[in-house]
């Protein structure tokens, strides 16, 4: 496990450790090097140690220390001396690395059999609140006044996603929201949002200006905003649509329900547990001030083969495709995966160990923006080792968690003794492997 880990980041991210190195460095006598200080924060996350102190306590162990060592070639800085760098880093270093480990990815095709149509990578967006403060913690930070009169700030990211059908949540944009300078107390989480989500796609355009994307996005954005803005920069969406939004829209949804004047297909298959119908109604032509829309809905009918309890899921999805009987099933199933930004991103990072919500620095927003890219930096190695098929196969078998795979891998590098050149024989024979998800 630990070498399986080692080599997804010398296979898939070879410029890794070369791309830390060139970072600036700020310090006058230091005692590390800067890609140990990165590499640092980044074994926080790796192993999610769920806090800087815990990191430290870990290190504290000469065993430790060796073994990281030996395995990952680096010396594990304190992590005081690390959030005194990023608190001096601009954010936009640790960013930029971040999209050269996906350019990567994509270069080498590792994403390219989940793409939709064979053409698009899925890139869900969306919001979500990080930690919360009983007092400002950085100028301009978001605010809200509860009837109590107690007032709340809180740090508010927009991320935008790569998501795959095995479960894959990996970051390839953020974009912060903040109260603009002079904003004065009130914030408006919706307004800032859509105001964020045009820069996300600035930076997209700007970032990654020939990667074909198709958009998945929630119920705060089918707008014509939205609309306007896939039409000109030529991005497919897939749009969650909720029964009240957009009056018209739901008044020709009505009409074409009451005359039967849409399509109608359905899909049946079983597990091993379950039956599973899914039933799909498909409403075209559908106008909104110009634009020519489709919107298709989904019931997915679960039945329970012994007990036959009946689960009952309903989505709605309004897009710009042509949605035909060919492609309605892998159109329905595409726009559902928005849901993994949600389950397989934000929440993993919150619940699962990465403690997002973590204050991990309470005074620097440059440094907690840092923190935030590391993290999305570790998920990104840890999707990809712990996604492999034997190692997802072997987990399974034994009736593991990621968690306590870690936690094993933690307890390997403080209290057993690696062998140099057993750890060299045995990555040199690693390397060649094929590394399939």
């Amino acid at each position: 496990m630990v070498l399986n880990l080692s080599v997804v980041i010398s296979r898939h991210f070879p410029k890794l450790y070369d791309d830390l190195s060139s970072l600036p460095d700020y310090r006058t006598r230091p005692q590390y090097q800067v890609r140990e200080l990165i590499m640092s924060g980044l074994l926080m996350f790796l192993f999610r140690h769920r806090s800087r102190n815990n990191a430290d306590n870990a290190a504290k162990n000469m065993d430790y220390q060796d073994n990281v060592m030996m395995a990952l070639g680096i010396k594990v800085a304190d992590m005081d001396t690390v959030n005194r760098y990023l608190k001096e880093l601009p954010p936009s270093f640790l960013e930029e690395i971040k999209y050269d480990m996906v350019r990567a990815l994509i270069s080498s095709k590792v994403l390219q059999k989940y793409r939709f149509n064979g053409r698009y990578y899925q890139l869900a967006i969306d919001g979500s609140g990080m930690q919360s403060f009983d007092y400002e913690p950085y100028p301009n930070c978001p605010s809200k006044t509860y009837k109590s009169g107690k007032k709340i700030w809180t740090t508010y990211v927009l991320e935008a996603k790569i998501v795959t059908s095995n479960g894959m949540a990996l970051s390839l944009l953020t974009e912060w929201i903040e109260n603009p300078a002079g904003a004065g107390t009130g914030f408006n989480k919706q307004d800032s949002e859509q105001k964020a989500f045009k820069r996300l796609i600035a930076k997209l355009r700007k970032k990654f200006p020939r990667l074909p994307v198709i958009w998945l996005i929630d119920g705060l954005y089918p707008n014509i905003t939205t609309f306007n803005m896939a039409k000109a920069y030529g991005y497919p969406f897939m749009i969650t649509l909720k029964d009240k939004s957009l009056k018209t829209v739901q008044e020709q949804i009505a009409d074409h329900r009451l005359f039967s004047n849409y399509q109608e297909w359905a899909h049946v298959e079983a597990t091993s547990t379950h039956r599973i119908t899914e039933h799909y109604k498909v409403f075209e032509n559908i106008d909104y001030k110009g634009h020519s829309l489709c919107v298709f809905e989904t019931i997915v009918k679960k039945v329970h083969k012994k007990d036959k309890k009946e689960e009952v899921t309903r989505f709605v999805h309004i897009t710009g495709i042509d949605v035909h009987k060919d492609n309605v099933r892998s159109v329905s199933k595409t726009a559902r995966l928005r849901w993994k930004i949600e389950n397989e991103g934000f929440n993993v990072q919150k619940n699962n160990g990465y403690e997002l919500t973590h204050k991990y620095s309470r005074k620097s927003f440059t440094a907690t923006k840092n923190y935030y890219q590391l993290l999305q930096m570790a998920e990104m190695i840890s999707q990809l080792t712990f996604k492999m098929k034997k190692l997802k196969d072997m987990i399974k078998y034994y009736g593991l968690t990621i968690i306590s795979v870690l936690a094993d891998m933690v307890s390997l590098f403080k209290f057993f003794d690696f062998n140099d050149e057993e750890i060299h024989e045995e990555f040199e024979k690693m390397k060649k492997m094929q590394l399939r998800y």
